[in-house]
């Protein structure tokens, strides 16, 4: 097991890929795409390979597409030349031919440079992490945002200090021109988490006399390998406006999640993401309702929620909350068997409750969601605090009535629906 530094002092290298076209080529199509972008040109009934190279070549040079401009290309008989125009910035090229015509794509100079995790250059030992390796980001704000495709790596620790203030990742809603530039009129294309498994991710850890900003961008998936995530704190700022500062994804069933300050997003960057957790621990570093804020997003598969502060949004299926403090709301269609309450909770969502028990002084809201719900059993103690009035009257069923644990219905306050009638059936 190798200890690896981030270091990002590699030299900048332009990627080369070639394109050259063959076989039967008169009245073919040839098509390049990078992204959801081609350039497409029609071969003339007796066009050579290198009378194709050269449409290909000047189709590419005359388009203002971001994804071609930062890409130059040039032509040398049959072959066309794809060289990128920021040294350290790769690209993704794909290309087809019609008929029996070929268009064979070849890296012959691979991207490198101080911001790819895949060059050697970038580490302390000067050697790639491997399998049951430490990465670790300390006192460095060097970005890494290339080479993020490490799926086939396990390492044993990731850690990512507080005095890491770079980035990792790229951002989704903007294409990255250069380490410090991006473009607003594209989105990116390329691979955008950083994919690493690891049996333990520690984010945010610092034991200095002061507090550094942190990585505005953390993004990581850890795919399906079990991992154990503890996040110790965040940037306070994400660098990707409307998202939040850590962004992660996992697939293992007994993927356990804990975090005591920061800021978190679950599967709730892009639609279609997921992760699984078998247990999620949100804690509080002294500041009870601010100290973390978790967003879940809906294709989440969690077992167990437990959370002692911070604030949650929370968009999917729950088996088990347990909340002692801090405030959640849940949203879409989520479906919660057991909860069990006594902070601040915004039912906002319209899926059902199995069943839900306040606590003393929780306080529960039903208020911003008119849909009808049902819940199974309901358990109210001293203190607790429930209400009900959605603007939609009686559209909150209670299958098994409402119980009084050691406490009477004038030491709970219940916000009715106006101009309705109890009828009390049975008083047990």
């Amino acid at each position: 097991m190798a200890t690896h530094y981030w270091k990002g002092h590699a030299p900048a290298v332009s990627q080369v890929t070639t394109l050259t076209p063959s076989g039967t080529m008169g009245s073919e199509t040839f098509t390049i795409t990078v992204g959801d972008t081609s350039l497409i040109y029609t071969a003339g009934p007796s066009d050579t390979a290198s009378v194709i190279a050269i449409a290909l070549r000047d189709l590419w040079n005359n388009s203002a597409h971001p994804y071609h401009s930062s890409i130059t290309a040039s032509q040398n008989t049959d072959v066309l030349s794809l060289t990128a125009t920021v040294s350290g910035t790769p690209f993704q090229v794909t290309a087809q031919a019609t008929g029996a015509a070929t268009l064979t794509v070849a890296t012959p100079t691979a991207n490198s440079g101080p911001n790819d995790w895949s060059t050697a250059g970038n580490w302390s030992n000067a050697s790639l992490p491997v399998n049951a390796d430490v990465v670790i980001f300390s006192n460095n704000s060097v970005p890494v945002l290339f080479g993020l495709d490490q799926s086939l790596i396990t390492l044993n620790t990731l850690h990512i200090e507080q005095s890491y203030t770079g980035k990792i990742g790229l951002p989704d809603e903007l294409f990255t021109v250069d380490s410090n530039t991006t473009d607003s009129t594209q989105c990116e294309y390329r691979q955008t988490y950083l994919a690493v498994s690891a049996d333990n991710v520690h984010i945010g850890q610092h034991a200095g006399s002061t507090t550094p900003s942190g990585a505005g961008r953390i993004k990581l998936n850890t795919g399906i390998i079990q991992t154990q995530l503890h996040v110790h704190q965040t940037a306070s700022l994400a660098s990707d406006s409307h998202h939040q500062v850590v962004r992660w994804v996992g697939d293992h069933v007994n993927n356990v999640v804990r975090i005591l300050r920061g800021k978190l997003g679950i599967a709730s960057n892009l639609p279609g993401e997921s992760a699984t957790i078998s247990q999620l621990y949100i804690g509080q570093a002294g500041s009870l309702g601010s100290d973390a804020l978790v967003v879940i997003g809906q294709d989440v598969t969690l077992t167990q929620l437990n959370q002692a502060g911070g604030s949650v949004i929370l968009s999917c299926d729950v088996d088990q909350i347990q909340q002692s403090a801090g405030s959640l709301v849940t949203l879409g269609q989520a479906l919660l068997n057991t909860v069990t309450l006594a902070g601040q909770t915004d039912f906002e969502h319209i899926g059902d409750i199995t069943s839900l028990t306040l606590r003393s002084n929780a306080q529960v809201d039903f208020s911003r969601q008119s849909q009808a719900r049902t819940i199974g059993t309901c358990k109210l103690h001293n203190a607790a605090s429930l209400n009900l009035n959605n603007g939609n009257p009686l559209s909150i069923s209670f299958t098994n009535g409402i119980d009084y644990v050691q406490t009477s219905p004038d030491q709970v306050n219940i916000t009715w629906w106006p101009n309705i009638r109890l009828n009390v059936t049975a008083i047990v």
